[in-house]
């Protein structure tokens, strides 16, 4: 009969191999899928749009709200010169871009907790050069104002002149998603809980630009060039989901380029889906609209 104490020696045996099936399960999930399907076009966008592409052997400063994990390595990884800190208020974030950065040896990114609704938890940050944002705001609560609070802590946390850059989704009337269950470690209590903010030129200068009390320098738009005209059906629904993101993944960068399309105006788009933006810290506050 098996041993109902195992002896230290298998037991740590044990341990090392779930510690290996983790990773391994890991490294194939990274290998299939190295990025989401629409990160592909909205994270080239937002480092194009901020012009920090330009700056590559400056000692800049840069802060990174809750993006996707790939966009603070990516930075990190595009110059030694920059120093990226990364904040999320969510725990698991922390601790999975902490063991990425210890497998990647990033000697260039310090990572905290952080909520840009709280002053509190930001009373030591900063100030920055950039200050990033990539599909977070639409989700911060809570839902009434949440986004509003945080764009009125941005200011403090740059630089004069100092670029806030970030990107949302973006439609041509605004309304909110709805999903079962939790999000993000909020509790759904059995409802559905708020998921995210889709803007329109209207409610992202009420919500973003406008309390921020920064200059809007630039503003581009991502939009999808086929599939169903109805904004809660989007490719990435499609592609990005189940046993078909395993198959299709390899090939997001791809199919991206063929479904999604760039525009200087969401006129431009029979289907907008996504504004980037940069906003200025000016020497005298001020605001702009789109």
């Amino acid at each position: 009969m098996p041993s109902v104490n195992p002896s230290p020696a298998r037991e740590m045996f044990r341990v090392a191999d779930r510690v290996a099936k983790h990773f391994a399960k890991g490294a194939v999930v990274a290998a299939l899928i190295p990025v989401d399907y629409t990160r592909t076009r909205e994270i080239p966008l937002l480092l194009e749009t901020s012009g920090i592409l330009a700056r590559r052997d400056e000692p800049l400063t840069i802060l990174d709200i809750g993006s996707p994990q790939i966009l603070a390595l990516t930075l990190c990884s595009l110059s030694p010169h920059w120093k990226v800190r990364y904040i999320n208020p969510y725990e698991p974030e922390l601790r999975d871009l902490t063991c990425k950065q210890s497998l990647l040896g990033i000697p260039n990114l310090d990572i905290a907790r952080g909520d840009i609704t709280d002053p509190a938890s930001l009373s030591s940050v900063g100030p920055f050069d950039y200050v990033f944002s990539c599909s977070v705001w639409e989700h911060i609560r809570p839902e009434s104002d949440g986004d509003i609070v945080a764009s009125a802590n941005v200011s403090r946390l740059l630089k004069p002149s100092g670029r806030f850059i970030f990107s949302v989704p973006f439609y041509r009337t605004a309304f909110n998603e709805y999903v079962d269950g939790g999000v993000y470690g909020a509790e759904g209590g059995g409802a559905k809980s708020f998921f995210q903010r889709f803007y329109d030129p209207p409610s992202l200068n009420r919500r973003v630009v406008e309390p921020s009390g920064l200059t809007l320098e630039s503003a581009r738009y991502l939009g999808e060039r086929y599939c169903s005209p109805r904004i809660t059906r989007r490719i990435s629904s499609l592609v990005d989901t189940g046993f078909r993101r395993f198959l299709l993944g390899r090939l997001f960068a791809l199919i991206s380029r063929l479904c999604m399309v760039e525009a200087a105006t969401p006129g431009d788009l029979k289907k907008p889906y996504l504004a980037v933006c940069s906003l200025r810290k000016p020497e005298s506050i001020g605001g702009s609209t789109l």
